[in-house]
């Protein structure tokens, strides 16, 4: 659209009392919209995928529910657009160099094809980056990335977000396109909250799954969930990523080169500017409708939303009261029940195991012979296979009980800290070694281990099958209780280890600084956690 043509303002979705729809330079017609009117962006294509663009407002019947609805407006000239470029910066982007490549290869998206358009740019990773809006300038060059957490991602709640703030953005026409090669972790929200967000929003989500082909094969054959490290349950990002695009009328790209993702982003940039707007005014907007769009002419494949509006008023999202950040009050973290330090002081965890709501992973994995349960106010981990050997993850991370090995783990991520677990250890084989694990993330772990006769040892371990012992098998000197009190202090690349308060060993090394807390089987046996206690403050 240029500046002496169609200007659209009438179909601004805002609350204000009057909008304007400019015809031509002569004359102005002025209507009142209320902030009810639905808009609906479709793509017409015939039996070939090539798009239809001499398409008019009588060619189409829009039901809402299976009811004819009157299209208040109707636009079918290229618009502006605002769109917001939501792009994962995690850890895991900087393997192959995907973050450069995808920085590279997302640069026609970020030009635009109007003036007029919007472009917003943001990154995330466990943390959402601000919500910009890039100057002219800054749409000709790679965006700036700031540092942002390393813990994963949290996709969720960056997209829930960026539809907040896109309630503010001027075009009728918008998108957000998202990016990444990971999975949800470490949202606020759950799948089912955000989607209900997706329907009740007006932009439609493109979704891009930057995966390695082996990744991709792992997601596509899987189920709606995958176990990953700790022996918890996330959503299958494959899953997500096409539920997500549906429900706003977009689609979803699992591109595994660059070639794939080149074309991916060439598509959605034709999807977006061969889109028709179909407008009305719906009679409720409290509730889910379903909408249909049809076109009388023969061989004409719609392509939209398939339903607007949100059902179920008790997953609504929340968000802060002086912004678009996910509400902490509102949606807080299972583990967050179980903090007891004040506000602004040091974080103190504390998880008794009375209550399977506190969120550690919670069920039996048959095909690892292994299970994760709260039983009668304590936690178990069992791990049943005598003769297994320690076998990699194919895919490092997704796997969370490899060979002989089973490994679970929840709660914050923790720097410097101080834990002690009251655990009561049952060891099947003599080479099994039960016990606590610390700064467990994606690439390893620490594992401090209590042996069958008496005997302690610190061992490092990967994803890819590789164990190195920090402290070896060594004897305790003393008798320890079946219900024995595990402690670590991690302070920098100092590892202090206890065993009923009595200190065994001192050690440095910092190739994990950073992760989980957990509990591990090695070999066969059974850890039973009555208690555990960390501290921030390493007291």
């Amino acid at each position: 659209m240029k500046k002496s043509g169609l200007i659209v303002a009438a179909l601004f979705l805002v609350a204000s009392a009057h909008a304007c729809l400019v015809l031509g330079q002569s004359r102005t017609a002025v209507f009142t919209v209320d902030a009810n009117l639905q808009t609906i962006a479709v793509q017409a294509t015939d039996k070939h995928g090539n798009y239809i663009s001499d398409l008019s407002a009588s060619d189409f019947t829009l039901l809402e529910d299976g009811r004819p609805q009157k299209i208040a407006f109707f636009e079918a000239r290229e618009q502006p657009i605002s769109l917001a470029i939501l792009l994962d910066v995690g850890r895991s982007m900087d393997f192959g160099r995907k973050l450069d490549r995808a920085l590279d290869l997302m640069a026609p998206l970020m030009r635009g094809n109007l003036p007029e358009d919007e472009i917003f740019f943001v990154p995330f990773s466990d943390e959402v980056g601000p919500f910009r809006q890039l100057t002219a300038d800054e749409r000709l060059r790679r965006p700036v990335i700031p540092r942002l957490g390393h813990r994963g991602s949290a996709l969720y709640d960056a997209l829930a977000s960026t539809l907040c703030h896109m309630r503010t953005a001027k075009n009728v026409r918008q998108a957000v396109v998202v990016i990444s090669d990971g999975m949800d972790q470490h949202s606020r929200l759950r799948l089912n909250q955000l989607i209900e967000l997706v329907r009740s929003s007006n932009p439609q989500v493109f979704m891009v799954g930057f995966y390695d082909r082996p990744e991709y094969e792992v997601y596509r054959q899987g189920q709606k969930t995958v176990t990953i490290v700790g022996l918890r349950e996330v959503d299958n990002p494959v899953f997500v990523f096409e539920r997500l695009a549906k429900e706003s009328g977009a689609q979803s790209f699992f591109p595994s080169s660059e070639r794939d993702f080149g074309k991916a982003v060439d598509r959605i940039a034709a999807l977006l500017s061969a889109q028709y707007s179909l407008a009305y005014y719906p009679e409720t907007v409290d509730k889910i409708r379903k909408i249909s769009i049809k076109v009388d002419r023969p061989g004409v494949k719609i392509s939209a939303r398939a339903s607007v509006g949100s059902e179920n008023q008790t997953d609504e999202v929340h968000f802060s009261a002086t912004g678009c950040d996910v509400s902490p009050k509102d949606h807080p973290y299972p583990w967050e029940s179980r903090l007891i330090s004040a506000p602004g002081a040091p974080l103190v965890y504390h998880e008794d195991f009375s209550d399977p709501r506190s969120g550690w992973p919670n069920r039996s994995y048959e095909n690892m012979h292994t299970s994760a349960q709260y039983v009668d106010g304590k936690y178990e981990l069992v791990r049943q296979c005598a003769r297994c050997t320690f076998a990699p993850a194919s895919i490092p991370g997704i796997i969370a009980a490899a060979g002989g090995t089973a490994i679970t783990a929840y709660g914050p991520w923790w720097n410097n800290f101080r834990a002690t677990a009251l655990l009561e250890a049952y060891w099947d084989t003599p080479d099994t070694g039960v016990g606590m694990v610390f700064d467990l993330r994606e690439d390893g772990y620490y594992a401090f281990l209590s042996g069958t006769q008496n005997t302690f040892e610190l061992v490092k371990g990967a994803w890819d099958g590789t164990r190195k012992e920090i402290v070896p098998l060594t004897p305790l000197g003393f008798i320890r209780r079946r219900v024995c009190k595990l402690t670590v202090e991690r302070n920098g690349s100092q590892i202090t280890l206890w065993v009923d308060d009595k200190q065994v060993g001192n050690v440095e090394d910092s190739t994990f600084n950073y992760g989980l807390i957990g509990f591990d089987v090695l070999g066969s046996g059974r850890a039973i956690v009555h208690d555990l206690l960390v501290d921030a403050d390493g007291r």
